[in-house]
């Protein structure tokens, strides 16, 4: 993980975008919206080129890096598209 940026209105609702370079140095942007504990996967961007995380399956695993810097500011469940992950 090379960034992060956390946006949280008074009701609860919240953005994160984090960014991070795989083995590769290929750059990806993970953007994320969330309420309380539960999050989803609302867009990605690999290596500048967006991806509709709900429509395509490329992404099989959230990195653990990722998962990691979402389990850190509360967020435990995160979707993507049809896959779930959860810390608990």
């Amino acid at each position: 993980m090379t960034n992060s940026v956390h946006w949280e209105s008074a009701n609860g609702l919240s953005k994160i975008w984090i960014q991070a370079v795989d083995d590769r140095d290929r750059p990806f942007e993970f953007e994320v919206a969330a309420h309380g504990s539960r999050g989803k996967l609302s867009a990605l961007k690999m290596d500048g080129v967006s991806v509709d995380p709900q429509i395509d399956e490329t992404l099989e695993t959230l990195p653990p890096a990722v998962i990691a810097e979402l389990a850190d500011i509360g967020i435990t469940e995160v979707t993507t598209g049809a896959i779930r992950y959860s810390e608990r």
